[in-house]
């Protein structure tokens, strides 16, 4: 466990759910949203021995969140630094929409710096960008984690 409490990008924290400990890492920081977060759900019942080999899988989901303020408040311990893996350092692009048409439907992406929209259907790439940003709280963030949320499969 780290002894310090300040997040910063590369660290890995614990997330307790009903089915066990699982890990979350700060991937990148954002003026306005604070912290992008990549979670994977896989339970363990002891910390692994090397916490890279855990965030080099695809994750569960990607999120904003206030990590930060998890941390303070006693809701995810952090536990280790590590390098971003290279699937992982680019900025995602996040995906959002205000109403559903069909084909009709008008999506807006942001990847950080930049905005656009599109008004037609998502393509399968699109699918699976991360919703938001929004900023889930802990009790949201486990919830995702213990029904398998997969924003590829749940994408509206």
């Amino acid at each position: 466990m780290l002894k310090r409490k300040t997040v910063q990008i590369g660290d890995v924290f614990q997330v307790l759910t009903s089915e066990g400990v699982c890990y979350g890492l700060v991937t990148h920081t954002h003026p306005k949203w604070k912290f992008v977060v990549a979670i994977f759900r896989e339970f363990f019942t002891e910390p692994p021995i090397d916490f890279s080999t855990v965030v080099s899988k695809e994750p569960q989901f990607i999120s904003t969140f206030l990590v930060q303020d998890a941390v303070k408040q006693g809701l995810v311990n952090l536990v280790a630094n590590v390098p971003i893996p290279s699937h992982l350092s680019a900025f995602p692009t996040f995906r959002s929409t205000n109403n559903l048409k069909g084909d009709d439907t008008m999506w807006f992406f942001w990847s950080g710096d930049k905005q656009w929209k599109v008004q037609r259907p998502l393509t399968e790439e699109e699918k699976k960008y991360p919703k938001g940003p929004s900023l889930p709280s802990a009790p949201l963030l486990v919830e995702r984690i213990e029904k398998d949320y997969r924003v590829e499969r749940d994408y509206i």
